[in-house]
């Protein structure tokens, strides 16, 4: 199994690289799996009010919530990467969105060199995104526009990435110093890190806010009418 993690900058490009690997493996007749890394503090497929979180509430350890069309385990802890792995085995390949602490090979989606930097470390091997489609020979490392190279991307993924076996290893965080930064980039652009949010209700839908957003809508609605 080859995994490799994709980290970067919002809208540089990330989740275009994804879906572009994950054809190109496909056209190949391999197989891949993903796992979103998602680092808003708000965020949970266990909505308020759902039975699965009534379930959750109730004491049990694990929800499983099975459809029609799938099957969802909530688990209300952060799961360890090795764990998730397990459930991969048997993949050709595992592709990482957003996990910037995994010990594994990374590729950096950027608009600037200077978005790929703070996001780079010992085990980046290329540049794909936003970056890779200008001015290329100015990059440190290979660049690869997912959208017209995935091919050539997955050939050089295949060259430059062993195959990985999945031990507790890989639960061993890196990047203490860009953890440290990640928490001032909010990659679903909501409520920031170390802010508590509160819940309104627009148009009968509950939506997340801070405190200063709260106020700052209530401040349109305060306003005297214009004359």
């Amino acid at each position: 199994m080859k995994i490799v993690t994709l980290v970067g900058i919002r809208k540089a490009g990330k989740t275009t690289t994804v879906e572009e690997l994950i054809r190109a493996i496909r056209r190949q007749g391999r197989t891949v799996a993903t796992c979103k890394n998602i680092g808003c503090p708000a965020f949970s497929m266990d909505q308020k009010g759902s039975n699965t979180m009534r379930h959750r509430l109730a004491g049990a350890s694990a929800v499983c919530a099975r459809g029609k069309r799938e099957t969802d385990f909530v688990v209300p802890s952060v799961m360890p990467l090795s764990r998730i792995l397990r459930h991969f085995e048997g993949m050709d390949y595992v592709l990482l969105e957003g996990d910037a602490l995994a010990p594994v090979p990374r590729l950096v989606a950027a608009h600037t060199m200077e978005d790929a930097a703070e996001r780079m470390n010992h085990r980046t091997i290329a540049l794909v995104g936003k970056i890779a489609m200008e001015n290329r020979e100015a990059l440190p490392l290979p660049a690869f526009n997912p959208l017209t190279e995935a091919d050539e991307l997955l050939a050089f993924i295949d060259q430059n990435v062993p195959d990985t076996e999945i031990t507790e290893e890989l639960d061993v965080q890196e990047d203490t110093e860009l953890q440290q930064k990640n928490r001032q980039f909010c990659a679903m652009n909501c409520t920031h890190h170390g802010r508590e949010a509160v819940s309104v209700s627009i148009g009968g839908q509950e939506v997340k806010l801070t405190e200063e957003q709260k106020q700052t809508v209530l401040g349109w609605f305060m306003q005297p009418a214009c004359e």
